[in-house]
């Protein structure tokens, strides 16, 4: 039978129930059914509006909705905030029948024109505070709202864990995976799992978790171990890094495995929790002569499985415009998917289906999103259906542009740094996550080096263009990098277990190990005094100089760091400037033993000099000092250390560090701590201050689309390396699932002579 693609799926086996859209919802992004039966679904904001998320009960059998909670009047919004605009892929059911939940962004501020959830993650008025717990009891309406447990993020998917006490849940920006503790309030963050935006966590029969990153590398989260696992299995995509591959659905099988699929080119795999074995079954899409058209955004939506575990699903399709159809896999037979028809009830085309749940008659309900009529439910008899011949009546198709509100086409929203050639290092693919977190960071003109681990400590080597590193050396297994300092020709790297390491990048040889003296309480190297000397600190502040031909470690009497993170900048020939209290500076000699304090005094915000300490610096050509402070202010420092000159701050929060001199007068450096987002600023007299962007790679706008390297999102900035001959900056990431992005021609950057 030759198939016909353009047949709707039979009205008579359909029944179309609208959303309440009179506010100017148009999205669902939860629909779940309740152990006891009950069917509960999400009406969402998506695009333009600033609006709040809304909770319905669905009855499968009438089509009728019954408010349970209208957001707005449970949670107050501040006129200018970006509002809780969903409840996205995060409901679950407590013990005594109550939904637990997390509201998320996709919504602009009344102010705004567009969603802008980034490009305001920073300013205190406008951005969104972050997403807040919900717990509702949906027989009386009551709502208990726990707060929210991450300030500024928004919640992406979220799951009860077992252990009812526990709800685990993914963070969309930064990419955290988190666990709430619903008996004390505790929140634990358990780190990078993600570039950013993936949403679903699926468990296993032991009560497992799994969930994937954005371009699809599968995770386990194992509560008896309290252990996050990489399991090294990737989602496979036939056209390489182009699109996202995250894990959109997933579901148990009644052997026990999880048959998981992502979302942009659907591929599904089986995966076998215990033995951790993987069969690939291939695509979602309709077989072999139907390829995935090139312009579609996302392949799969919803998935659902009948009694005898046949999978049903929405498949993206183009016809002019992006048009749904339902399709059918006998998946455990050995069967193809097959085609049951487009949606498009009486011409009202979907675009995207987003949940689909079967009911206790075996009737298919399906969630329509996001399009001209969304949203919608359709129920199907599915039992009823047939691949459609030539006679099946055609879908009416009515042709939809959605509005575009993801900024992906205007370089004035653009975030990332900018550079004539961009290419990603995603150490995660190739290493173990711990070994990815990057403490030291330097460049050459043909290599790129550095110093990585969390259980241990590596070395890697890496070029500016090949996806994964060139080698890769373990140079101490029994402690992680703690501090790494440059030390004359060598490096010198503080362990976890009191080590003292040196080695030589070039080589890629350790050159010496020593034990740290008993009675020094060293961890952090903040500087380098002679060939045999270095100066440490212990977690008071207090310097020391380490001595390690003599094993000796000694106090030096007066000087103390400012701040935890405060910087040491070397001037030369025993000679060091830093902050002491509040804002002053002070010099200290050395090898004189000698310490001034100096005329000029750091630049503050009014009122905020206790924030003053100097968290970065370095020496410019002509003798000034350019340096920042803990409180964001940049500023410079002339020769004879008499006055300074301020160039204020980035943002609101967040120090300034990690300062590269780039030659020709320019600086480049990281703004923003543990917390904030990193950026990379660079500073010249002439020019002054200016923020180049994040490093991200996000292939959904123009100008990085059509890169051939994989994408990326570095939040918190580990270290910078620069090789000014061919002005190639390296930016590498200081968390778990870390890897680097490496730049060359910055636009409005540096440039060698």
């Amino acid at each position: 039978m030759k198939p016909n693609l353009l047949a709707e799926i039979p009205p008579e086996h359909t029944k179309w129930t609208p959303l309440p859209k009179e506010r100017g919802h148009d999205s669902v992004w939860d629909f779940v059914q309740s152990p006891d039966g009950r069917f509960y679904i999400s009406v969402c904001g998506e695009t333009l509006k600033p609006l709040t998320a809304m909770l319905y009960e669905y009855d499968p059998r009438t089509g009728e909705v019954r408010l349970v909670l209208d957001l707005e009047k449970e949670w107050i919004v501040d006129a200018k905030h970006m509002p809780p605009s969903k409840i996205h892929t995060s409901i679950d059911f407590l013990p005594d029948g109550r939904l637990i939940m997390a509201t998320h962004n996709t919504s602009p501020a009344p102010g705004h024109d567009r969603w802008m959830f980034e490009q305001h993650y920073e300013h205190p008025w406008e951005g969104y505070p972050g997403s807040i717990v919900m717990i509702v009891n949906p027989d009386n309406g009551e709502v208990h709202t726990r707060g929210i447990p991450v300030p500024k993020e928004s919640i992406y998917g979220g799951i009860l864990g077992e252990d009812p006490r526990y709800y685990y849940f993914l963070g969309y920006m930064r990419g955290h995976f988190y666990r709430l503790d619903l008996e004390t309030n505790e929140v634990r963050d358990y780190g990078k799992v993600t570039e950013y935006a993936s949403c679903r966590l699926v468990k296993d029969r032991q009560g497992r978790i799994y969930g994937s990153s954005y371009t699809g590398e599968i995770w386990r989260y194992d509560p008896a171990t309290d252990v996050i696992q990489d399991l090294k299995v990737c989602f496979v995509s036939p056209y390489g890094n182009k699109v996202r591959r995250a894990l959109i659905y997933g579901l148990l099988s009644p052997t026990g495995t999880l048959f998981l699929c992502d979302n942009t080119d659907g591929e599904m795999i089986e995966l076998n929790p215990e033995s951790l074995e993987v069969k690939r079954h291939g695509y979602v899409h309709l077989r072999p002569e139907y390829p995935r058209h090139p312009e579609l955004a996302a392949s799969i939506g919803g998935l659902a499985a009948d009694e005898n575990f046949v999978l049903y699903y929405g498949l993206e399709s183009f016809h002019d415009t992006n048009a749904m159809r339902l399709v059918r896999w006998d998946i455990l037979n050995g069967k193809e998917p097959e085609n049951l028809g487009l949606i498009s009830p009486e011409g009202r085309t979907s675009s995207y289906i987003c949940e689909m749940l079967f009911d206790d008659r075996g009737i298919l309900h399906m969630v329509d999103v996001c399009g001209q009529f969304s949203p919608y439910v359709l129920a199907v008899e599915v039992s009823k259906l047939t691949p459609p011949d030539e006679s099946a009546k055609p879908a009416r198709i009515t042709k939809y542009v959605p509005p575009e509100f993801h900024s992906s086409n205007d370089p004035h929203y653009y975030m990332h740094i900018s550079a004539k050639r961009v290419s990603t290092l995603p150490l995660h693919r190739y290493l173990s996550w711990g070994d990815t977190k990057t403490r030291y960071l330097e460049a050459t003109e043909h290599r790129i080096y550095s110093i990585n681990g969390s259980n241990r400590t590596i070395m890697i080597e890496a070029d500016y263009c090949s996806e994964r590193p060139l080698d890769v050396v373990v140079i101490h297994e029994e402690g992680s990098p703690v501090s790494c300092h440059r030390w004359g020709s060598k490096v010198a790297i503080l362990t976890s277990d009191r080590q003292l390491l040196t080695v030589r990048l070039c080589d890629k040889q350790l050159v010496s190990i020593d034990r740290l003296p008993d009675k020094a309480p060293v961890d952090r190297i903040v500087g380098e005094l002679s060939e045999h000397e270095l100066l440490v600190s212990d977690c008071t502040g207090q310097i020391f100089i380490l001595h390690n031909r003599e094993k000796s470690c000694r106090s030096v009497e007066g000087l103390v760091l400012a701040s935890p993170e405060a910087h040491v900048i070397h001037l030369g020939s025993g000679q060091f400037l830093l902050s002491g209290t509040n804002d002053e500076i002070y010099m200290w000699d050395l090898l004189k033993g000698t310490s001034e304090k100096l005329p000029a005094i750091v630049p503050s915000i009014r009122g905020r000099a206790f924030k003053a300490a100097i968290t970065g610096g370095t020496q410019l050509e002509n003798g000034n000092i350019l340096a920042g402070t803990a409180d964001g202010i940049l500023f410079l420092l002339d020769e004879r250390f008499n006055w300074t000159r301020s160039y204020g701050r980035l943002y609101s929060s967040g120090s300034l560090r990690e300062f590269i001199y780039a030659g020709q007068g320019q600086v480049l450096g990281v703004y923003g701590d543990e917390k904030d987002v990193g950026h990379v600023f660079r500073f010249s007299e002439q020019e002054g201050l200016a923020d180049l962007g994040r490093a991200r790679v996000i292939r959904e706008n123009a100008e990085q689309l059509h890169l051939d390297t994989e994408w990326a999102n570095i939040h918190v900035i580990g270290a910078l390396a620069y090789w000014a001959a061919d002005d190639r900056l390296v930016v590498a990431s200081a968390e778990q699932y870390g890897c680097m992005v490496r730049y060359q021609s910055i636009a409005g950057g540096t440039k060698s002579g």
